[in-house]
């Protein structure tokens, strides 16, 4: 549990504000959340499922815009600028 201490004529509602930003670190609203209704184990395997479906397909995108990225064609190699240059 997260504990915040009030500092010397600090205002109340920016040690709430702090309070509450530790919170959500620490993730505590989300696993209330969770655990407010009981899930079933088969709806615990189908959300795990689909979020390693959507951890894959984010782990394969990122690696297309790595190779599209190495891909682009250089618009002027060095050569071409030392020619440029020069004229």
């Amino acid at each position: 549990m997260p504990t915040v201490r009030v500092r010397d004529n600090e205002n109340f509602e920016l040690s709430l504000r702090r309070f509450k930003r530790l919170c959500e670190k620490a993730g505590i609203l989300a696993d209330l959340r969770r655990h407010e209704f009981y899930e079933k184990p088969t709806w615990k395997r189908k959300r795990k499922k689909a979020a390693a479906v959507k951890r894959y397909q984010k782990k394969i995108l990122r690696e297309q815009l790595a190779l599209e990225r190495d891909r682009q064609p250089i618009s002027m190699s060095a050569g071409h600028k030392k020619e440029k240059e020069a004229a």
